[in-house]
């Protein structure tokens, strides 16, 4: 069991002490607190070069790079259309938008937006997608750019889950829509907190400064609701810095991690693993298995004695954000068929920087007695 006392589903990666301290030192050597926001400056830069993008902006959270994302691209009508199968609080980001989220389902086979429900979706109130990239892969951003041009909508990527991946070869943060990350520490580059929006609009890019802009004066000439003072600090930057340097060590301890998965759950009846599409390049950052039965009561029962064992699975994207209340209105038209279903099935295991290959085994053993025939082993 890890020496933390409990494991995570969160990659929770640490960069080296040293590393951090020395992008530290160079900011003191440059003005430091005289000089806010050099060390953030070079992280945008490096970013750039990461992900193939023109422009990088970071500031302070994931979560209002995403509302600045939409605030900045959306036409003027009140919907944007969101999946429901995804995070918990990304029909909240849409209402700080100031818009209505209008949920829509997933693709059953890869747990990303479908675009066919995308296009549906589209009518006269349609003010911008937002698509998801699912924690394991990607959605189709190809198809769904297709469908945003031939509507002339707005479209920005919640690509927070997929820093290190590539679509049909292009890495992902180089697309021409704004494309948002994190950078918290339960995600691959760990900076404590922040985001950052990859964009190959020069002027568009200005308009994200614009949004974060410390200078009140500057401030004052954008419209209601298009700035907010939503810096990111140069100490995060300092520690996002030193991750992006380690970034091949991150993914390198993932991929072994994914493998431990693949040994243990082999001939596991009924559990299926999610596969990383590994003719793409991928962080192998989430665990995330497909249990048996319809219920959701298997699932459920192994959520909560793995809890009780101080594994901290969970289920995966469940509650759907269409059957939860909202104090805010939202839209949920259709059906969602396959969201319904992947919410009762699916479950996120123990992973990243903390979990080592003995926890692997200990956590499918503990799977293995589960969904074996032990009188009283998922009661309650």
């Amino acid at each position: 069991m890890s020496s933390t006392g409990f494991l995570s589903t969160s990659n929770l990666y640490e960069p080296e002490k040293e590393r951090i301290l020395g992008y530290v030192d160079q900011w003191l050597e440059n003005g430091g607190e005289s000089r806010p926001g050099w060390l953030v400056s070079l992280l945008e830069k490096r970013l750039c070069e990461y992900h193939q993008a023109e422009h990088c902006v970071a500031m302070s959270t994931g979560f209002w790079s995403l509302v600045a994302s939409l605030r900045l691209s959306a036409l003027d009508a009140p919907e944007v259309i969101i999946p429901s199968f995804t995070y918990r609080r990304l029909a909240d980001v849409v209402f700080w938008a100031g818009k209505v989220p209008r949920f829509v389902d997933i693709d059953e086979s890869t747990l990303a937006i479908s675009p066919e429900s995308v296009e549906r979706a589209i009518g006269s109130n349609t003010a911008a997608i937002l698509a998801v990239h699912p924690i394991v892969n990607c959605c189709d951003v190809s198809r769904l750019t297709e469908i945003a041009a031939k509507y002339a909508v707005p479209m920005v990527i919640d690509a927070v889950e997929s820093v290190h991946e590539t679509w049909q070869g292009k890495r992902v943060g180089s697309f021409d829509v704004p494309e948002v990350f994190s950078l918290h520490a339960s995600k691959l580059i760990n900076g404590l907190e922040g985001g950052y929006v990859c964009v190959n609009d020069s002027a568009y890019a200005g308009r994200l400064r614009d949004f974060r802009s410390r200078d009140k004066s500057n401030a004052r000439r954008l419209k209601p609701g298009h700035w907010l003072a939503s810096d990111m600090p140069d100490i995060h930057a300092a520690f996002a810095l030193a991750g992006l340097d380690e970034i091949e060590e991150n993914v390198r301890h993932n991929r072994k991690i994914y493998r431990a998965y693949q040994r243990e759950l082999k001939g596991v009846a009924g559990i299926r693993l999610l596969a990383f599409d590994e003719a793409q390049q991928t962080s192998f950052k989430n665990i995330v298995v497909e249990v048996p039965g319809v219920s959701g009561e298997e699932r459920d029962c192994i959520v909560r004695n793995l809890n009780q064992a101080g594994v901290l699975a969970r289920a995966h994207y469940s509650p759907p954000l269409h059957s939860k209340s909202h104090e805010y209105p939202v839209l949920c038209p259709e059906p969602l068929p396959a969201t319904e279903r992947a919410a009762r099935a699916l479950l996120n295991l123990p992973c990243g920087f903390r979990v080592s290959e003995a926890d692997v085994t200990h956590v499918v053993a503990m799977i293995k007695s589960l969904l074996s025939d032990v009188p009283g082993s998922c009661d309650g």
